[in-house]
Protein backbone atom coordinates (compact mmCIF):
# COMPACT_ATOMS: atom_id res chain seq x y z
CA UNK A 1 0.00 0.00 0.00
CA UNK A 2 3.01 2.37 0.89
CA UNK A 3 4.16 2.31 -3.01
CA UNK A 4 0.82 2.91 -4.00
CA UNK A 5 0.48 5.78 -1.55
CA UNK A 6 3.67 7.49 -2.70
CA UNK A 7 2.12 6.90 -6.69
CA UNK A 8 -0.62 8.75 -5.44
CA UNK A 9 0.68 11.79 -3.88
CA UNK A 10 3.22 12.28 -6.92
CA UNK A 11 0.24 11.52 -9.43
CA UNK A 12 -1.45 14.55 -7.64
CA UNK A 13 1.79 16.35 -7.54
CA UNK A 14 1.79 15.79 -11.50
CA UNK A 15 -1.70 17.70 -12.05
CA UNK A 16 -1.09 20.19 -9.78
CA UNK A 17 2.03 21.21 -12.14
CA UNK A 18 -0.18 20.34 -15.15
CA UNK A 19 -2.70 22.59 -14.00
CA UNK A 20 -5.27 19.16 -14.23
CA UNK A 21 -8.39 19.15 -12.09
CA UNK A 22 -9.05 16.29 -10.58
CA UNK A 23 -10.98 15.30 -7.11
CA UNK A 24 -8.88 13.47 -4.20
CA UNK A 25 -10.83 10.49 -2.19
CA UNK A 26 -9.14 9.78 1.19
CA UNK A 27 -10.62 7.19 3.68
CA UNK A 28 -10.61 8.75 6.99
CA UNK A 29 -12.03 6.23 8.82
CA UNK A 30 -12.74 2.53 8.51
CA UNK A 31 -14.31 0.68 11.35
CA UNK A 32 -15.36 -3.18 10.99
CA UNK A 33 -15.01 -5.22 7.90
CA UNK A 34 -14.48 -2.49 5.18
CA UNK A 35 -12.52 -3.05 2.50
CA UNK A 36 -11.19 0.27 3.06
CA UNK A 37 -8.10 1.23 5.14
CA UNK A 38 -7.82 4.39 6.53
CA UNK A 39 -5.25 6.92 4.38
CA UNK A 40 -6.34 4.77 0.90
CA UNK A 41 -6.63 7.54 -1.70
CA UNK A 42 -8.01 7.50 -5.36
CA UNK A 43 -7.46 10.66 -7.90
CA UNK A 44 -10.79 10.79 -10.08
CA UNK A 45 -10.67 12.93 -13.26
CA UNK A 46 -13.55 14.63 -15.23
CA UNK A 47 -13.41 12.18 -17.77
CA UNK A 48 -14.59 9.55 -15.03
CA UNK A 49 -10.73 7.86 -15.39
CA UNK A 50 -9.03 7.20 -12.15
CA UNK A 51 -6.11 5.99 -10.40
CA UNK A 52 -5.65 4.78 -6.87
CA UNK A 53 -8.07 3.09 -4.62
CA UNK A 54 -10.60 3.57 -2.03
CA UNK A 55 -11.42 -0.33 -1.60
CA UNK A 56 -13.21 -1.53 -4.44
CA UNK A 57 -16.39 -3.14 -5.15
CA UNK A 58 -19.46 -0.72 -4.77
CA UNK A 59 -18.34 1.43 -2.21
CA UNK A 60 -15.32 2.61 -4.81
CA UNK A 61 -18.06 2.93 -7.51
CA UNK A 62 -20.51 5.20 -5.41
CA UNK A 63 -17.33 7.13 -4.50
CA UNK A 64 -16.15 7.35 -8.14
CA UNK A 65 -19.79 8.86 -8.94
CA UNK A 66 -19.86 11.43 -6.13
CA UNK A 67 -16.02 12.60 -7.20
CA UNK A 68 -17.60 13.43 -11.00
CA UNK A 69 -20.67 15.54 -8.97
CA UNK A 70 -17.87 17.54 -7.73
CA UNK A 71 -16.75 18.80 -11.14
CA UNK A 72 -20.01 20.44 -11.18
CA UNK A 73 -20.63 21.63 -7.48
CA UNK A 74 -16.61 22.50 -7.29
CA UNK A 75 -17.74 22.12 -3.67
CA UNK A 76 -15.50 19.34 -1.11
CA UNK A 77 -17.36 16.56 0.43
CA UNK A 78 -17.24 14.38 3.39
CA UNK A 79 -19.04 11.23 2.70
CA UNK A 80 -20.34 8.13 5.64
CA UNK A 81 -21.05 4.56 4.58
CA UNK A 82 -22.86 1.54 6.60
CA UNK A 83 -21.22 -1.29 4.25
CA UNK A 84 -24.28 -3.60 5.08
CA UNK A 85 -27.64 -4.78 3.44
CA UNK A 86 -29.75 -3.13 6.16
CA UNK A 87 -32.15 0.05 5.34
CA UNK A 88 -29.44 2.64 6.16
CA UNK A 89 -26.71 0.42 4.77
CA UNK A 90 -25.15 0.59 0.84
CA UNK A 91 -25.93 -3.26 -0.05
CA UNK A 92 -22.81 -4.94 0.22
CA UNK A 93 -22.37 -7.45 3.44
CA UNK A 94 -18.94 -6.98 4.66
CA UNK A 95 -20.02 -4.64 7.37
CA UNK A 96 -18.24 -1.84 9.07
CA UNK A 97 -18.35 2.05 8.23
CA UNK A 98 -16.50 3.89 6.27
CA UNK A 99 -15.77 7.81 6.42
CA UNK A 100 -14.37 9.24 2.96
CA UNK A 101 -13.21 12.95 2.01
CA UNK A 102 -13.43 14.24 -1.23
CA UNK A 103 -11.57 17.36 -2.24
CA UNK A 104 -11.67 19.14 -5.12
CA UNK A 105 -8.27 20.45 -6.46
CA UNK A 106 -9.39 22.98 -9.12
CA UNK A 107 -7.61 24.16 -12.31
CA UNK A 108 -5.31 27.51 -10.96
CA UNK A 109 -6.44 30.35 -13.37
CA UNK A 110 -4.69 30.88 -16.44
CA UNK A 111 -3.40 34.18 -17.25
CA UNK A 112 -2.80 34.10 -20.98
CA UNK A 113 0.58 36.90 -21.95
CA UNK A 114 1.03 38.15 -25.23
CA UNK A 115 4.42 39.60 -25.56
CA UNK A 116 7.31 38.81 -23.82
CA UNK A 117 9.35 41.94 -23.64
CA UNK A 118 10.52 43.94 -20.80
CA UNK A 119 6.47 44.10 -19.54
CA UNK A 120 6.22 40.88 -19.34
CA UNK A 121 9.21 40.29 -17.13
CA UNK A 122 8.23 42.59 -14.62
CA UNK A 123 4.93 41.45 -13.98
CA UNK A 124 5.48 37.43 -14.03
CA UNK A 125 7.14 37.63 -10.34
CA UNK A 126 3.81 39.73 -9.51
CA UNK A 127 1.27 37.31 -10.55
CA UNK A 128 3.17 34.35 -10.21
CA UNK A 129 3.09 35.48 -6.48
CA UNK A 130 -0.57 35.44 -6.69
CA UNK A 131 -0.46 31.81 -7.69
CA UNK A 132 -1.51 32.43 -11.35
CA UNK A 133 -0.95 29.94 -14.35
CA UNK A 134 1.29 31.83 -16.28
CA UNK A 135 1.17 30.79 -20.29
CA UNK A 136 3.54 33.89 -22.31
CA UNK A 137 3.38 33.54 -25.93
CA UNK A 138 5.65 35.28 -28.35
CA UNK A 139 6.31 35.14 -32.15
CA UNK A 140 10.39 35.87 -31.34
CA UNK A 141 12.48 32.90 -30.91
CA UNK A 142 15.23 34.99 -29.25
CA UNK A 143 12.68 36.23 -26.21
CA UNK A 144 10.12 33.36 -26.20
CA UNK A 145 12.40 31.27 -23.47
CA UNK A 146 11.40 29.85 -20.01
CA UNK A 147 15.64 30.65 -19.45
CA UNK A 148 14.72 34.38 -20.07
CA UNK A 149 10.97 34.03 -17.98
CA UNK A 150 11.68 31.85 -15.05
CA UNK A 151 8.45 32.72 -13.76
CA UNK A 152 6.26 31.65 -16.22
CA UNK A 153 4.76 28.36 -16.41
CA UNK A 154 4.91 28.07 -20.20
CA UNK A 155 6.35 29.90 -23.20
CA UNK A 156 5.33 29.34 -27.08
CA UNK A 157 7.02 30.58 -29.57
CA UNK A 158 4.71 31.23 -32.34
CA UNK A 159 2.40 33.41 -34.37
CA UNK A 160 0.49 35.57 -32.07
CA UNK A 161 -2.68 35.41 -34.85
CA UNK A 162 -2.27 32.01 -35.39
CA UNK A 163 -2.62 31.11 -31.24
CA UNK A 164 -4.82 33.53 -30.53
CA UNK A 165 -7.11 31.77 -33.35
CA UNK A 166 -6.78 28.49 -31.54
CA UNK A 167 -6.44 28.69 -27.45
CA UNK A 168 -9.13 27.58 -25.57
CA UNK A 169 -9.31 29.77 -22.50
CA UNK A 170 -11.78 28.68 -19.70
CA UNK A 171 -14.07 30.91 -18.03
CA UNK A 172 -11.97 31.46 -14.98
CA UNK A 173 -9.14 32.43 -17.33
CA UNK A 174 -7.23 36.22 -18.22
CA UNK A 175 -5.69 37.23 -21.39
CA UNK A 176 -3.53 40.18 -21.07
CA UNK A 177 -1.78 42.43 -24.51
CA UNK A 178 1.69 43.59 -25.13
CA UNK A 179 3.22 42.73 -27.93
CA UNK A 180 6.29 44.88 -29.39
CA UNK A 181 3.84 46.34 -32.02
CA UNK A 182 0.49 47.64 -31.71
CA UNK A 183 -0.65 46.19 -35.23
CA UNK A 184 0.03 42.74 -33.39
CA UNK A 185 -2.07 43.89 -30.15
CA UNK A 186 -5.49 45.05 -32.19
CA UNK A 187 -5.53 41.65 -34.17
CA UNK A 188 -4.87 39.82 -31.22
CA UNK A 189 -7.97 41.45 -29.23
CA UNK A 190 -9.96 41.82 -32.79
CA UNK A 191 -9.77 37.82 -32.86
CA UNK A 192 -10.61 37.17 -29.38
CA UNK A 193 -13.49 39.62 -29.43
CA UNK A 194 -14.88 37.76 -33.05
CA UNK A 195 -14.15 34.52 -31.40
CA UNK A 196 -16.61 35.94 -28.49
CA UNK A 197 -14.39 33.56 -26.01
CA UNK A 198 -15.70 33.52 -22.88
CA UNK A 199 -12.63 35.13 -19.93
CA UNK A 200 -12.72 36.78 -17.10
CA UNK A 201 -10.20 39.64 -17.75
CA UNK A 202 -9.27 41.17 -21.24
CA UNK A 203 -6.72 43.81 -21.33
CA UNK A 204 -4.80 45.36 -24.35
CA UNK A 205 -1.71 48.19 -23.81
CA UNK A 206 -2.54 51.00 -25.60
CA UNK A 207 -2.26 55.12 -25.48
CA UNK A 208 -5.99 56.82 -24.54
CA UNK A 209 -6.80 58.09 -28.38
CA UNK A 210 -4.90 54.72 -29.42
CA UNK A 211 -7.78 52.84 -27.48
CA UNK A 212 -10.26 55.03 -28.37
CA UNK A 213 -9.05 54.29 -32.33
CA UNK A 214 -9.35 51.20 -31.69
CA UNK A 215 -12.45 50.46 -29.92
CA UNK A 216 -13.94 52.45 -32.82
CA UNK A 217 -12.58 50.31 -35.23
CA UNK A 218 -14.25 47.32 -33.51
CA UNK A 219 -17.16 48.97 -33.10
CA UNK A 220 -17.49 49.85 -37.09
CA UNK A 221 -17.24 45.97 -37.83
CA UNK A 222 -20.20 44.71 -35.45
CA UNK A 223 -18.59 43.74 -32.15
CA UNK A 224 -21.43 44.77 -29.73
CA UNK A 225 -21.49 47.33 -27.29
CA UNK A 226 -21.55 44.58 -24.85
CA UNK A 227 -18.45 43.20 -25.54
CA UNK A 228 -16.51 46.48 -25.67
CA UNK A 229 -17.24 47.49 -22.11
CA UNK A 230 -15.53 44.02 -21.24
CA UNK A 231 -12.06 44.87 -22.59
CA UNK A 232 -9.80 46.70 -20.42
CA UNK A 233 -7.75 49.41 -22.79
CA UNK A 234 -5.77 51.66 -21.55
CA UNK A 235 -4.97 48.45 -19.60
CA UNK A 236 -4.68 49.26 -15.82
CA UNK A 237 -5.32 51.46 -13.16
CA UNK A 238 -5.04 55.08 -13.19
CA UNK A 239 -1.85 55.33 -10.67
CA UNK A 240 0.16 57.89 -12.92
CA UNK A 241 2.24 54.67 -13.45
CA UNK A 242 5.45 55.62 -15.83
CA UNK A 243 8.40 52.65 -14.92
CA UNK A 244 7.65 49.14 -16.30
CA UNK A 245 7.48 47.87 -12.59
CA UNK A 246 4.78 50.45 -11.71
CA UNK A 247 3.05 49.49 -15.33
CA UNK A 248 2.98 46.03 -14.27
CA UNK A 249 1.39 46.95 -10.54
CA UNK A 250 -1.31 48.73 -12.33
CA UNK A 251 -2.68 46.21 -14.71
CA UNK A 252 -2.23 43.59 -11.75
CA UNK A 253 -4.53 45.30 -9.60
CA UNK A 254 -7.01 45.96 -12.20
CA UNK A 255 -6.78 42.33 -11.97
CA UNK A 256 -7.82 41.33 -9.34
CA UNK A 257 -10.39 44.21 -9.26
CA UNK A 258 -12.06 42.18 -11.66
CA UNK A 259 -11.66 38.66 -10.13
CA UNK A 260 -12.64 39.91 -7.01
CA UNK A 261 -15.81 41.60 -8.20
CA UNK A 262 -15.00 45.26 -7.23
CA UNK A 263 -17.59 47.44 -8.95
CA UNK A 264 -16.29 50.89 -8.91
CA UNK A 265 -12.54 50.45 -9.69
CA UNK A 266 -11.40 53.80 -10.93
CA UNK A 267 -9.28 52.29 -14.07
CA UNK A 268 -8.02 54.07 -16.97
CA UNK A 269 -10.70 52.33 -19.40
CA UNK A 270 -13.58 53.86 -17.21
CA UNK A 271 -11.74 57.58 -17.42
CA UNK A 272 -11.50 56.77 -21.59
CA UNK A 273 -15.66 56.59 -21.36
CA UNK A 274 -15.88 60.10 -19.83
Amino acid sequence: METSFNQIIIQAADNLQKNTPFVMATVLESIGGTPCRSGFKMIVYPDGNFTGTVGGGLIEHKIRAACLEIFTTKENKMLEFELTEAEMGIGMQCGGNAKIFLEYFAPAKTIYLFGAGHLCKSILPILKSLQFHLVVIDNREEYASLEKLPQADKVICKDYLQFAKEFLPAPQDAVIIFTHAHSNDYDILLNICQRKLDITYLGMIASRQKAAENLQQLKNIGISSQQLQYIHTPIGLNIAKTTTQEIAISITAELLAIYNRVTNIKSLTEAQKL
